[in-house]
């Protein structure tokens, strides 16, 4: 089937590696369903595709709730007649001790991460096994594979994304359906302060890059896609060498801690600075 007859559901398409997906898959000019909960941002994203001569069908909507996850499913068959590509992009990170780590952010990156991924997933298989094809891509994370500490919970979802990713794809190949998993590195997007370390030590990298590189697994499938590409041997190695893999690890925990205390620090300092300047307009 060709580009422009491919219907392709992104969730979490406002920006980071799902807005950078949809816009280099605009340029092939499918059919394009993109998914966020902030609308003004989800429509920059689809103002930009549909400059680029892609059909666009926005929907404001958070996937972990059920009824958004109906109203996904059945507006892009409306829309579309067809479901041929499911991005489950969607998630967040939380940089935090797990001891500290208050309950309700617990809830949000498994019901974020992994419960709507899996959910989404099961409203569109079906779909897909009547079509006699389609392809999910799910996004994981190289922190699966090296879990670190500050992201217990994170890399825990991220590692049951891969999990997933892998049982599934036998269970469904039967039915002409493609699994891939993406585990992306560090890369140049607003993660860092989402999850509440700001700008680290770590290099982000080029995240047009990366979203080229799953726009091509889109014609190409395959099952696991790990950028960048010099996290294949680290991982490699470090599944032979515990010393090393706990060196790395450290260095990543290390680095995300330094990275938070400072800007807990910074947010703290603005907040006084806020406060003094209140009193003094009084």
């Amino acid at each position: 089937m060709k580009d422009e007859n491919l219907t392709i559901i992104i969730t979490g398409a406002s920006s980071g590696i799902g807005r950078a997906v949809a816009l280099e898959l605009a340029l092939s000019k499918p059919k394009l369903v993109i998914v966020a909960r902030r609308q003004k941002e989800l429509m920059k994203t689809a103002h930009a595709v549909k400059r680029m001569g892609a059909k666009v069908l926005p929907i404001v909507g958070d996937v972990r709730n059920r009824e958004d996850r109906e109203r996904i499913v059945n507006l892009s068959l409306k829309a579309f007649g067809h479901i041929d590509v499911l991005i489950n992009n969607a998630g967040l990170g939380k940089a935090n001790l797990f001891i500290d780590q208050p309950e309700e952010e617990i809830d949000e990156l498994i019901e974020t991460n992994i419960l709507a991924l899996i959910k989404l997933t099961h409203k569109v298989l079906p779909i897909m096994k009547k079509q006699g094809k389609g392809h999910i891509i799910n996004l994981s994370s190289t922190l699966a594979l090296l879990p670190s500490y500050p992201f217990a919970v994170y890399s825990a979802t991220k590692a049951a994304v891969k999990i997933f990713s892998d049982c599934i794809r036998e269970e469904v190949k039967e039915y002409g359906v493609e699994i891939s998993t993406v585990l992306p590195g560090p890369y140049e997007t607003n993660f860092g302060n989402v999850a509440g370390y700001g700008k680290s030590g770590f290099q982000g990298y080029e995240v047009l890059k990366l979203a080229g590189q799953i726009a091509k697994l889109v014609s190409n499938p395959k099952d696991d896609l790990i950028k960048p590409w010099f996290f294949v041997p680290l991982i490699w190695v470090t599944k032979f060498s515990k010393r090393l893999k706990r060196k790395v690890i450290s260095g990543i925990a290390d680095e995300i801690i330094k990275a938070k205390r400072e800007t807990d620090l910074t947010m703290k300092l603005e907040e006084k600075t806020q406060e003094v300047a209140e009193i003094l307009a009084r």
